[in-house]
């Protein structure tokens, strides 16, 4: 069973003939028939619609929708492959760290025994001028040692940054 909502049986004529520009043929009946006249309006406005959207639509070429979609997908690609390597960057930077503040606890205790056993030495009364010779030298080892952790801890951090696309 079909469903026919139409009042004429020339309706179908008159929509093709709108959808095709053809009014002047049919113009006699749609003069005469109110449904069809009506049919001819809807679909004229529908036509006008359809037209108006056809020429505001801006629709790139192929080609660039093409090239825009392979930078994307390299882009994305790039960004998965490089999580990893950034993650691990970051627990190397942190490793750095730790290893920096544990030689520098270990020295820094391995000056106090030095300064100590200087101390001590220096309480001995046999070559006395070449025992206060070696303190004067590690009255400057301390700032040495710092400088030198101080470099261990700077260069894996300017390196990071230097190397680091973000």
């Amino acid at each position: 069973m079909t469903l026919n909502l139409s009042d004429c049986p020339r309706e179908s004529e008159i929509l093709e003939a709108v959808a095709f520009g053809r009014l002047p043929q049919v113009r006699e009946h749609l003069d005469t028939c109110a449904s069809c006249a009506e049919a001819a309006a809807i679909a004229g406005a529908l036509r006008r619609d359809h037209a108006a959207a056809l020429g505001e639509a801006h629709v790139p070429s192929a080609g660039a929708v093409w090239w825009r979609a392979t930078i994307r997908a390299r882009a994305e690609a790039a960004r998965t492959v490089s999580q990893p390597i950034t993650m691990l960057q970051g627990i190397a930077g942190a490793c750095a760290v730790g290893l920096t503040a544990a030689f520098a606890g270990v020295a820094w205790r391995w000056m106090q025994t030095f300064t100590s056993a200087g101390d001590f030495i220096v309480r001995l009364d046999a070559r006395r001028d070449e025992i206060a010779a070696a303190s004067a030298l590690l009255q400057y080892a301390l700032p040495l040692t710092l400088g030198l952790a101080a470099c261990l801890v700077v260069a894996p951090l300017a390196l990071y940054f230097a190397l680091s696309d973000d």
